[in-house]
């Protein structure tokens, strides 16, 4: 029995309110948008609690490779210790311009974060020039394309061959515009697909997990 309300009562808080968000929308009424206010309300300290599980679960993961030491278990060490130290200097210091946090952030986090998407450049390039061999008509039809747009980014092209620059403005217009939108589009259908089945029950595989 007990099993059986563990399982249950969380699907059916999850159909209540995902049925009910879902419907807000087009119930206009005072009662309604004064529930719906009130979720909203509920949804940011939810948010908070979910944060400090996510953090737990960070934490919780590299302090047992510590513990156990496993392979590569310094890096949890560093992990670690630069988490927590950010949180102690935010939560006692603040995070104000000029504050020891935001002087991490500025210096330490930031440099590093420009590094990690240097790194990223030469892999993206690799990647582009292997996917830009002209095997097949769809790999000539975007080498060709993404050599256009590339040219139209060099000032002394774009200046002296107008045309390259309006080919590039048609393409980046047009075409890529289009394939950015049916790539949303479907994203958009399936996350709509993905939260109908959480709601209603078809997917049950977070509720399995937590049994």
């Amino acid at each position: 029995m007990k099993d059986s309300i563990t399982y249950r009562l969380p699907f059916a808080v999850m159909l209540v309110l995902g049925v009910f968000m879902m419907v807000q929308y087009y119930i206009p009424a005072s009662p309604v948008v004064s529930a719906r206010d009130m979720l909203l309300q509920w949804k940011q300290p939810l948010n908070g609690f979910i944060i400090l599980l996510a953090i737990g679960g960070v934490a919780a993961v590299h302090v047992r490779k510590v513990w156990k030491q496993q392979k590569r278990w310094g890096y949890s060490v560093v992990t670690l210790v630069s988490m927590f130290a950010m949180i102690a200097a935010g939560m006692v210091g603040g995070m104000e311009e000029g504050s020891v946090f935001s002087d991490w952030f500025k210096y330490l986090i930031s440099p590093i974060e420009a590094t990690m998407f240097s790194l990223l450049a030469f892999f993206v390039a690799s990647a582009a020039f292997r996917a830009f061999r002209a095997r097949s008509t769809a790999a000539t039809i975007l080498l060709v394309s993404a050599a256009v747009v590339m040219l139209a980014l060099i000032p002394s092209v774009a200046n002296h061959i107008p045309i390259i620059a309006q080919l590039s403005d048609f393409i980046l217009k047009y075409p890529n515009t289009a394939a950015k939108r049916a790539i949303l589009i479907g994203i958009s259908l399936g996350a709509i697909s993905v939260a109908l089945k959480t709601i209603f029950g078809v997917d049950r595989t977070l509720l399995e997990r937590s049994r």
